[in-house]
């Protein structure tokens, strides 16, 4: 199932990544093809099973903008001396 969210001047086709360990929700800019997907993990327990539609538009936004690009983590490892 997926839904779209019009944010930062696009539409973006959300939908569930997966659910183990936590629910992982993926955006996809449907407007262009110039943006990157957009990945954010969410809390356990905030909504149960595939049902994207428990969700509100006010959720999904704020969901989109605790977002990364290409599920780029937090923080990078550190190499080097």
């Amino acid at each position: 199932m997926s839904r779209t969210l019009k944010a930062d001047g696009d539409t973006w086709r959300v939908r569930l990544g997966g659910t183990e360990p936590e629910p992982v929700v993926l955006f996809f800019c449907v407007t262009t093809d110039q943006r990157p997907y957009r990945v954010v993990r969410v809390a356990q327990g905030r909504f149960s099973g595939d049902d994207l539609d428990q969700l509100s538009e006010d959720d999904l936004r704020a969901l989109f903008q605790g977002s990364t690009s290409l599920g780029a983590p937090v923080e990078y490892p550190s190499y080097g001396p």
